[in-house]
């Protein structure tokens, strides 16, 4: 498929049919500057022709498909109208059980609260390190 697109977008280029406008605009406000004219701010620059920006496009897409959408009669791309979709179920968050921190050294908290990036974790006494690995 991405043989496809490469071949569809692909053509062959003759660099005599392009020009560097850049270059051109650039020695033309040279040559007025050293003629002592005034130069004047450029003209904005022009709007993309046909280039799709793949991240706009992208966040597009997601924002369509997690929008609520109208399912009264809505036609899909084959022509079939879109049956009506049951709001999807909740999922349920299943928390691990909390490991028995008690019988751990200050050492072993140290270690496993470094593993947790918890933060102020260097000035903690063995109490505090139980209560924020608890809380983590």
């Amino acid at each position: 498929m991405a043989e496809q697109l490469i071949g569809a977008m692909s053509m062959d280029w003759d660099p005599s049919e392009f020009h560097d406008t850049f270059q051109e605009k650039a020695a033309a406000l040279m040559e007025a500057k050293k003629a002592g004219e005034t130069v004047e701010k450029a003209e904005p620059a022009a709007q993309p022709t046909g280039v799709v920006d793949l991240m706009e496009a992208l966040g597009a897409s997601v924002e369509r498909a997690s929008s609520p959408k109208a399912t009264s009669g809505e036609a899909t791309a084959s022509g079939k109208t879109a049956a009506p979709k049951q709001p999807a179920a909740k999922k349920r968050i299943c928390s691990a059980p909390k490991e028995d921190l008690s019988g751990l050294s200050k050492a072993d908290l140290y270690k496993k609260a470094a593993a947790a990036n918890l933060p102020g974790r260097s000035q903690m006494t063995r109490e505090d390190l139980v209560k924020a690995l608890s809380r983590a």
